[in-house]
């Protein structure tokens, strides 16, 4: 039978993977529901409803940005919010080609859908103003048609490498031709006239318009198991094997596509709970997590020293790999920004301000190495100005911290 402290290190994995915490005394607020209780709160809140900025101000980069950075570190900021980031970071757009105005309507669609149908939201982003701005399908014809929203929907999307071909490219630049966005960004806008007059093939159907072409990419077989598998990592830190992919597959498949049911299945798995502490934080991850056990706010710039910003993804392939977060550049900005924000922390009322930093940080499964550390630290110091300041700083670049 598991006690108290083993709860205390389950919930706080639970809420690494499914919101942007812990937020201090968040694991105590969730002690009484028990593991199995908290997974049943985070599936079951209900999705943030944010008022969105104003822009048209001049300054709508920036304020979009840091809008959005200050929803995702409210306490309240639950799996709705954890997969809209998903979905961000999945079918990506960008504010270095994008006009704000145009990435809040996508981010309102990415927002309404993040647990909704992955076919509806696919259908939906194909002709979005952000995505046809960001890979150039607005204006694309099907005499002269961009080849790149075609690919990438294959490639990165939805199929993955190798379930294409440079035909199937070809054909579905063809259908998804004919949109485009008025000269304010305001309108998208079917041209029935430089669009596709006669159907394609394409992988291994008949397609006419963008609508046809989505319908084939969510209908092959790589797709569902290629969505389960990058929501699989992304909540488990790991790939799936083969045979739980395909199980993962089935069941997203069996509910018409539906992203809920795919993420309960994943998280009431009983490797979800497993899985601790097998990534590196993402910069936002760390970023935010970190604030709230200062109780401080950031200034956005630090999160770009980390490598993330909302709404600039580097690329179309999105945010890179795990190894990016635990880089040298990226431990400088930790230790960095940890030194510069920790002054004002409140200090410890124990005898044992290790053990207190830890619990503030949600840390219940740190190893003796890190522990002593933290104490050897602080051993000799008299202020508790001095020591409370120092473990915050510290405790925000352990490694146990820096993992998800």
């Amino acid at each position: 039978m598991r006690d108290m402290a083993d709860d205390a290190a389950l919930i706080a994995h639970i809420l690494r993977r499914l919101t942007f915490g812990p937020h201090p005394g968040q694991v105590d607020d969730l002690l009484p529901l028990g593991v199995s209780g908290t997974i049943d709160r985070l599936l079951g809140a209900e999705p943030l409803a944010p008022d969105e900025p104003q822009l048209g101000t001049g300054g709508d980069y920036d304020l979009l940005r840091a809008w959005w950075l200050n929803v995702l570190a409210g306490p309240d900021a639950g799996l709705h919010e954890r997969m809209v980031w998903f979905w961000h970071s999945h079918l990506t757009s960008s504010l270095e080609k994008c006009e704000p105005a145009l990435m809040i309507t996508q981010h309102r669609l990415v927002r309404k859908l993040a647990l909704g149908n992955f076919r509806e939201l696919l259908q939906k982003i194909t002709i979005d103003g952000a995505m046809l701005a960001w890979l150039d399908g607005a204006g694309s014809t099907a005499d002269a048609p961009n080849e790149n929203y075609s690919r990438e929907l294959m490639e990165l999307f939805a199929l993955g490498r190798g379930n294409y071909t440079e035909a199937d490219v070809r054909a579905g630049s063809v259908a998804f031709s004919g949109w485009g966005i008025n000269d304010n960004g305001s309108t998208i806008a079917f041209d029935p006239k430089v669009a596709a007059t006669t159907p394609v093939e394409f992988l291994g159907k008949q397609v006419l318009h963008a609508e046809d072409a989505v319908n084939a990419v969510c209908d092959n077989a790589a797709c569902a198991p290629f969505i389960a598998g990058k929501i699989h990592r992304y909540l488990m830190g790991i790939d799936p094997d083969d045979t739980r992919r395909a199980e993962l597959a089935s069941i997203f498949r069996d509910n018409s596509f539906e992203i809920r049911p795919l993420v309960e299945a994943i998280v009431r798995h009983p490797s979800f709970l497993e899985a601790r502490m097998n990534r590196p934080r993402a910069g936002v991850e760390w970023f935010i997590a970190a604030q709230a056990v200062l109780g401080a706010t950031f200034e956005e710039y630090r999160l770009g020293h980390l490598g993330q910003q909302p709404f600039v993804p580097p690329n179309v392939a999105g945010w890179p790999g795990d190894d990016r977060w635990v880089s040298a550049g990226a431990v400088m900005a930790k230790v960095s920004a940890a030194r510069d924000y920790s002054d004002d922390t409140p200090t410890f009322d124990s005898d044992d301000p290790v053990a207190e930093v830890l619990t503030k940080a949600s840390l219940y499964e740190v190893s003796a190495e890190t522990r002593a550390a933290l104490t050897a630290a602080v051993d000799g110091l008299e202020g508790r100005r001095e020591t409370s300041t120092l473990l915050h700083a510290l405790v925000l670049c352990t490694p146990e911290f820096n993992l998800a």
